[in-house]
């Protein structure tokens, strides 16, 4: 996924963080709906359920949730 962000030039993915019964990745980029849709193919291929992804636009932006 991370190589998948940074060949189509939409992001950047910068960590993520497993425990508590969560799994939680960071990524950013300008256009939240194009960082979404080159990840959303490995996201939903994750066998972590019930999952979801909360897209945040700017640090002050709106959020939409995407469930996978």
């Amino acid at each position: 996924m991370t190589a998948a962000v940074e060949e189509a030039g939409v992001g950047e993915v910068d960590g993520n963080e497993f425990g508590g019964g969560e799994a939680v990745l960071y990524a950013y980029g300008a256009d939240v709906k194009a960082l979404f849709m080159v990840m959303e193919p490995t996201l939903r291929g994750l066998p972590f359920r019930p999952a979801h992804v909360v897209l945040r636009q700017g640090s002050r932006g709106t959020e939409t949730r995407a469930d996978l």
